[in-house]
Formats: structure tokens, C-alpha cells, sequence
């Protein structure tokens, strides 16, 4: 279902910019890798690794992506970057390879924690500065969009891009261990298609596919940590669309005379949000013999409803319907998938 008076749409991450790199924000990023470097970890991560000196003869083969301090500052100096979040990035890409090279009980993965540590509480400043200057008609899934787009394109976000192939990798356990699989790939299938009613719906989502590492790797683990890392900067950036949705609810249809208002329909998608999966699937049924064209069929299994094609007698119908239903089990939340 799309989201609370919204119409569906299909747009392209590239043509909104929340976090433009202008010439205050690069010299803002620019203090910050340099302050990064200054510490006593920055040390280790402050030049290219010298693995041919080191005799680190399997770096390359584990490292496709060398990245390191210096190399970052120097491309900030030459305004290589457009967004804030291509500069961070490549920050992360310094911790991730310290990551993979590394135990986690190392020197050095320990250091590259501490300065993620470090670097993403700042950029949870500079991403407040950047939002309050992003362009206010911007949709709260519009903004869940980007941020999908910018959660795949996070360096640290590798492992979590498709469904875990347990049976290849032989972790006989993660079925049993692992109840409500989800990656960034099912995700972004879901959004495609529409299929989350809120963002809070997909906030929920993303978390899954952090809290599920957690759980089967261990919060120490490397998998663990990358995840937490992941997980706080999903959060940060949540918390900015959910403000950003309090100033702004966005863009509905305009009311339509004898059809369901936007704040119905508000109050409609809450009831939702309290319905089981079993409860949401009866309710499409109701929606399909009230009133067929708000019925969408969306792949072999899946049907989307379309609230703003609801005429008034089937929306009271089926309203009346979820009212007695989150009434019965006030408590009852939504499955993740």
C-alpha cells in the first residue's frame, strides 16, 4: 500500500540532493579528516598501506578497494566530492578494509573502531546542518528512498545487500537461529512495489536486517560490529525523516468531495500499522469485493490497496472493520515480511 495520501511514485534517488557539498560543508569535512588524522589511531590509517614493505602479500586479494586519510583530504581539497555522504563513505571504506584485514581484537581493528566511533558522531552534525537546508517538499518516503539508496552504496553495507545464502556458506543453524530474514535487496524489491505503508514500516525493516547479524554473528564479531556501526548511522538518518515529516507531512491529493479525506486516510493507516498479517490479508479481501479498481495485483502472491481509490461506502466498510479489529487486540503489531 502507499503510504497516507500519497500517490505512488517511482523516482530516481540521483535527482534529490538533501546533503549538496557546498564550500561551507568542504571545509567543515575537510577539518574533520584532518582532525581524524591528528589522533593517535589516525596514525595507522593516514597514508596508503605500504604492504609490499610490510609483506602483507594477501592485502590486495583481500583489499579491492585501498582507501586511506590522506588520500580522502586530498580529494576534499580538489571538490572531488558532491554529496556529503560520497565524502563519508570513503571514510567508512578506511574502516571497513581494517575491518576485513584485521581480528577484532587487533591494534588496528580496534583503532578504526574508535575512529568510526568518533567520525560518526560528528557526522551526525553535519547531516542535521545539511538537512535543515534540504528542500522542505521532500515526502517522508521519498527521504526513506534516498536514504535506501545511500544505505546500499554504504561501503560497510556489503554483506547485507542480498539474503543470506545459508546453504552454500553451509550455516546450517541460521534458519533455526535467524526466524525473519532481511536484506537490503528485499528491501529495496519492497519499496519498488510499494509495499510499506509508512516509514515507519521500512525503518523497521532496515533494522531487521542489522538486529539479525547481531544476533547470529555476536555483537564483537566483525559482522557484529559492522552492523552496529550500520545500524546507528540508519537510525541518525531516520530520526532526520522523521523530523522532517513532523514539520512537513507532505504532499497528499487534494480532498475530493464525497471520497475519504487525507486525515481519514491518516487514521486509516494508523489502524493498519496495528493489524496481523492474517487481519491485512482479510482486509484486502473486503477491499476486493467493495470495490475492485483499488486493487492492484503486485507479483504472483501480492496485491497492493490503493486508499485513494477507495469510494466512501467500501473505505466505511473497511474502516468500520479494522476499528473492531484493533479494538479486540490493541497491542498486535505488523510482521516484518
Amino acid at each position: 500500500m502507499a503510504e497516507g495520501g500519497h500517490r505512488d511514485k517511482r523516482i530516481k534517488t540521483s535527482t534529490i540532493v538533501l546533503d549538496p557539498m557546498d564550500d561551507a560543508m568542504q571545509r567543515k569535512c575537510d577539518q574533520l579528516v584532518k582532525s581524524l588524522m591528528k589522533r593517535s589511531q589516525g596514525v595507522h590509517f593516514s597514508r596508503p598501506v605500504e604492504w609490499k614493505k610490510m609483506g602483507l602479500t594477501d592485502y590486495p586479494k583481500l583489499i579491492k578497494e585501498p582507501m586511506d586519510l590522506g588520500t580522502v583530504a586530498e580529494r576534499v581539497g580538489k571538490s572531488f566530492y558532491s554529496r556529503l555522504e560520497q565524502f563519508a563513505n570513503d571514510i567508512r571504506l578506511v574502516w571497513k578494509n581494517a575491518f576485513i584485514f584485521n581480528a577484532p581484537d587487533s591494534l588496528y581493528f580496534k583503532a578504526a573502531k574508535t575512529l568510526s566511533d568518533v567520525f560518526e558522531k560528528r557526522m551526525e552534525e553535519l547531516e542535521k546542518e545539511a538537512d535543515s537546508a534540504a528542500s522542505p517538499d521532500v515526502g517522508s518516503m521519498e527521504r526513506c528512498n534516498v536514504l535506501l539508496h545511500d544505505m546500499k552504496t554504504n561501503p560497510l553495507a556489503e554483506w547485507f545487500l542480498e539474503p543470506v545464502d545459508h546453504i552454500n556458506l553451509g550455516l546450517t543453524d541460521y534458519p533455526q537461529v535467524v526466524t525473519n530474514p532481511m536484506d537490503l535487496g528485499t528491501i529495496h524489491k519492497k519499496m519498488e512495489r510499494s509495499q510499506y505503508i509508512s516509514s515507519e514500516d521500512f525503518a523497521h525493516d532496515v533494522r531487521l536486517v542489522w538486529q539479525n547479524a547481531i544476533k547470529y554473528n555476536s555483537p564483537h564479531s566483525m559482522f557484529g560490529v559492522v552492523a552496529g556501526i550500520l545500524a546507528q548511522i540508519g537510525d541518525r538518518r531516520f530520526a532526520l525523516i522523521t523530523r522532517s515529516a513532523t514539520a512537513d507531512p507532505g504532499r497528499p491529493i487534494p480532498d475530493r468531495p464525497g471520497w475519504p479525506t487525507f486525515q481519514q486516510k491518516k487514521k486509516f493507516y494508523d489502524l493498519c500499522t496495528r493489524l496481523t498479517l492474517a487481519d491485512l490479508n482479510q482486509m484486502v479481501s473486503l477491499v476486493q469485493r467493495g470495490c475492485q479498481a483499488a486493487v492492484q495485483q503486485c507479483g504472483d502472491k501480492e496485491v497492493e490497496v490503493d486508499v485513494d481509490e477507495l469510494d466512501m461506502d467500501t473505505f466505511n466498510r473497511v474502516m468500520q472493520w479494522a476499528t473492531s479489529k484493533t479494538k479486540a487486540a490493541p497491542k498486535t503489531e505488523v510482521p516484518a515480511s
